[in-house]
C-alpha cells in the first residue's frame, strides 16, 4: 500500500486510481471521471441518441460507480467494470422508453472529435479532407441501420477498442457469438456502403 500512496495520481493506472477511490480518495475518483466521461457519453450517444437521456444517464453511471466501488475487484480492468454499468443503464433506459436502444450514431471514435448529433458535422470536425468526410458520414449513417446486437459489438469493439474478453464480460454473451456478430455487422456495413470488406476480418 506504501507504493500506491507514493504514486502520483496523474501517473497512476485506472485500476490503481479505483483502488484509491475504494479507500476514500475522492480526488482519485474525480480523475477517473475525467478520464472516462467522454468515452461513457460517446457510448451512450451511439446507443441511445437522445441528448437529454445521455446527460442524465452519464451522471448516473458515475454515481453508481462511486456507490458500488466496493464491488470492483482489483486488478480487473476498470474499463470492463465501468462499461458493464454503462451498458446496463442504457438497456434499462431503452426498455423503459420502449424504443430502439440504438437510434443515432453521433461520433466517429477519433481523438479530439466532439460528440454531435449530425453525422455531417462530425465528419467536418474530424477531418478537412472532403473524401474522408464523405466516408465518415456514410459509415455513421449506415451504422444506424444495423441490427442492435451487431451495432453494439461494433460500437464496443471498434469504436471503444475493447477486446472480445472485455465485451464478453460486459454483454454476458460468448466471445464466439460476438465475433460472429462483428463479422456479419461489418460485412453488412460494407454492403450498405458498396465496398468490399477487408479480407483480414474473418468469422471465427
Amino acid at each position: 500500500m506504501g507504493d500506491l500512496a507514493s504514486q502520483p495520481l496523474g501517473r497512476a493506472s485506472d485500476e490503481e486510481l479505483m483502488r484509491r477511490a475504494q479507500n476514500g480518495d475522492g480526488q482519485a475518483f474525480s480523475l477517473l471521471y475525467e478520464r472516462y466521461n467522454s468515452a461513457v457519453l460517446s457510448y451512450l450517444y451511439r446507443m441511445l441518441g437522445n441528448v437529454e437521456d445521455v446527460e442524465s444517464i452519464g451522471q448516473e453511471v458515475f454515481l453508481r460507480a462511486y456507490r458500488f466501488a466496493p464491488t470492483y475487484r482489483y486488478p480487473e480492468k476498470l474499463s470492463t467494470w465501468l462499461f458493464t454499468i454503462t451498458r446496463n443503464l442504457a438497456i434499462n433506459n431503452a426498455r423503459r422508453r420502449k424504443r430502439s436502444p440504438v437510434r443515432n450514431v453521433t461520433e466517429l471514435n477519433l481523438e479530439g472529435v466532439e460528440i454531435s448529433g449530425d453525422p455531417y458535422q462530425v465528419a467536418k470536425v474530424a477531418t478537412d479532407d472532403v473524401e474522408k468526410q464523405e466516408e465518415i458520414t456514410r459509415v455513421l449513417k449506415a451504422l444506424e441501420d444495423l441490427p442492435t446486437d451487431q451495432k453494439e459489438v461494433i460500437v464496443l469493439g471498434v469504436f471503444q477498442d475493447l477486446s472480445y474478453a472485455q465485451m464478453e464480460e460486459i454483454t454476458g454473451t460468448k466471445a464466439v457469438t460476438l465475433r460472429s456478430r462483428m463479422f456479419h455487422g461489418l460485412r453488412k456495413l460494407a454492403k450498405m456502403m458498396g465496398t468490399e470488406m477487408d479480407g483480414s476480418v474473418e468469422e471465427e
